[in-house]
């Protein structure tokens, strides 16, 4: 019968393995925890033209209300119970949100499409926050259902934006998007944004910073502290 001891040889064999797979478990961790991400920051002046909006054929936007929003479906609109409670304090804050709404053969209207407003600030959390001009607003964290893409919704929410720029007189649309991002850039390109400048993120095991170009800094020179006004639903979804 077999005292129950492994083989020296086959125990040395396991403890060589278990030590690489943990080497190459940390060289995984410290790769995905070290790079540069870099964004560019795009502005498009209002102008007449855009007194007047048609939407895509089936589809209505509009400012998306508490009621509405808290009425999403995360399959078509990316928003969970977090960020549609978050969103509901956004538009507490003064924040907007453009909603595109499909009629459904049963009649009833489903959001398939949002997009962010903030009317004070350039802000992109955990890179940067810079003052807007009274005259601009930044637009971020747009979403089309993946049943809806290909119908140029993002460019119609941006026109929609443009739209209510202009019936309220101000002058310019702020967007940003990853260099990486395609889809984001073509929809910017094609609307007329150009380019006032770009950040980067240097991401490194021991924490990371964001350096803003010369051009940006010039763009929007007034840099702002967080204020951390949703802050506590951050903490409260992490302990959830």
């Amino acid at each position: 019968m077999g005292s129950g001891r492994v083989p020296t040889e086959t125990a040395t064999q396991h403890a060589s393995g278990a030590w690489w797979l943990g080497v190459r478990h940390a060289l995984g961790r410290l790769r995905r925890s070290t790079g540069v991400d870099t964004f560019d920051v795009f502005v498009r002046s209002v102008e007449a033209e855009h007194r007047s909006f048609t939407a895509p054929e089936g589809y209505r936007f509009g400012w998306g209300t508490q009621k509405e929003l808290a009425a999403c479906e995360e399959q078509h609109t990316e928003l969970d119970e977090f960020q549609r409670e978050s969103g509901c304090r956004r538009l507490e804050l003064g924040h907007r949100v453009v909603i595109a709404f499909h009629r459904e053969s049963n009649g009833r209207e489903l959001a398939v499409f949002s997009m962010w407003v903030n009317p004070r600030h350039l802000n992109v959390p955990g890179h940067l926050k810079r003052r807007l001009r009274d005259d601009q607003v930044f637009i971020y964290k747009a979403y089309t259902s993946p049943e809806h893409r290909g119908r140029k919704l993002y460019e119609a929410g941006m026109r929609y934006v443009l739209h209510d720029l202009s019936c309220s007189g101000k002058a310019e649309l702020v967007g940003y998007a990853h260099v990486g991002k395609a889809v984001s850039r073509k929809g910017l390109s094609a609307l007329g944004f150009v380019t006032r400048g770009r950040f980067r993120l240097f991401r490194s095991p021991l924490g990371h910073v964001c350096v803003a170009s010369s051009a940006l800094k010039r763009a929007f020179p007034e840099r702002v502290a967080r204020s951390g006004a949703l802050s506590d639903l951050a903490e409260g979804a992490a302990r959830a």
